[in-house]
């Protein structure tokens, strides 16, 4: 997995926190899309004159690369709040000193 930039401050965390919040929402919009493709994508395989074999090939590549996708934006996540605890943990070790 590629390692992705989780802030160097408590600050520059909440800041990288709030654009990530905006960017799911807008994956969030896609996945929609994603399920309107798949839903008419059944709908043309029960067409006995279309090849729903390839239609089915095309749904599945396009369920897993969003799957890929999505979970990578779910492991950033976890990674952006492990990052923001580290941050909040040393700031009250710091300040405590």
């Amino acid at each position: 997995m590629r390692q992705g930039n989780y802030g160097n401050s408590l600050s520059s965390v909440q800041l990288i926190a709030e654009a990530f919040n905006t960017f799911v929402k807008a994956a969030d919009g896609v996945e929609g899309r994603v399920r309107e493709f798949i839903t008419t994508s059944e709908r043309m395989m029960k067409d006995p004159q279309l090849d729903s074999r390839r239609i089915r090939h095309e749904v599945d590549e396009t369920e897993r690369r969003w799957r890929t996708f999505y979970n990578s934006i779910r492991n950033y996540g976890l990674a952006l709040a492990d990052s923001a605890k580290f941050f909040e943990n040393w700031q009250a070790v710091t300040t405590t000193l």
